[in-house]
């Protein structure tokens, strides 16, 4: 008797899925990929003395280290707020895309061994990452709500648009995370050269000054060549500010992160077939 109700899965290593099919069978393993982000955050937070506090640490370091330095001392303009409600805004949302990036591109050499030896889709162990960086990122935002207003944030209702904004960061972080977790694989250097490329990174974004001390005419521009740099400002517009953030930046933020992640993604099963050979 013929078995009903199940799905054939056919594996063919020594072709390039397309990728229609290859995000059709992402979404058959969907439940994996949450399977990997709960290893990761046990995995980071294990033997932990602090535990999930290093997620409150980490933007409160930072945002002090900022205070200090680039609003006491630069004295950076906070485009009308204190310095320290303009720095935090921007830090939580740039401290996961750059967390994600950088587990996510690291995450298939930490699991070689599962990629030698077990089939799966191979950008599950990256998106994996990226999820479970967003958990950071959760516990980060609720410091944000609740630390905001004493430190003269116009928290308010536009504060939900920063769902979307995240959303539409994560879309930007896997694609990098994609690409460069592609090349990695291949070439070691960028296990080497991610580090210092992130922090170049920040600070060609709006994280530490505001996206008004790039001349006006600069700004799609900048925007397009770096869409954090608008996604950023989006997340200081609603939580800091409290107002709508610019459509026109924001659309072209949000299109360009779309278009990082569909060439990332296409790169990435480009090149997947020779992993396991090369992991």
């Amino acid at each position: 008797m013929a078995n009903r109700g199940t799905a054939e899965l056919t594996i063919d290593a020594g072709r390039r899925a397309g990728l229609l099919q290859g995000l059709r069978e992402l979404w058959w393993f969907r439940t994996l990929v949450l399977a990997f982000a709960e290893r990761d955050v046990r995995v980071k937070y294990k033997q932990a003395v602090l535990g999930f506090a290093w997620a409150v640490l980490q933007p409160l370091g930072f945002l002090a280290v900022f205070s200090l330095f680039f609003g006491r001392v630069a004295r950076i303009s906070g485009d009308g707020v204190p310095y320290s409600a303009f720095a935090l805004s921007a830090l939580v949302p740039w401290l996961f895309l750059q967390t994600a990036v950088m587990q996510g591109a690291q995450s298939l050499l930490t699991d070689a061994g599962l990629v030698r030896k077990v089939y799966f889709p191979r950008e599950v162990p990256v998106l994996g990452a990226v999820l479970s960086a967003g958990l950071d990122f959760v516990i980060a935002f609720g410091l944000l709500l609740a630390l905001g207003p004493a430190l003269g944030m116009h928290l308010s209702l536009m504060t939900a648009l920063a769902i979307p904004l995240w959303l539409a960061l994560a879309l930007l972080a896997s694609g990098v995370a994609l690409a460069v977790g592609a090349l990695n694989v291949y070439y070691r250097d960028f296990r080497y050269a991610l580090p210092f490329l992130i922090q170049l990174w920040m600070f060609g974004s709006p994280v530490v000054y505001p996206l008004s001390a790039v001349p006006a005419g600069w700004r799609p521009y900048y925007v397009t060549l770096n869409p954090a740099a608008g996604l950023l400002d989006g997340f200081r517009h609603v939580t800091a500010l409290g107002s709508l953030p610019d459509w026109n930046v924001t659309a072209v933020a949000v299109a360009v992160s779309a278009l990082v992640a569909l060439l990332g993604y296409w790169l990435f099963k480009r090149i997947e077939p020779g992993f396991a050979d090369a992991i």
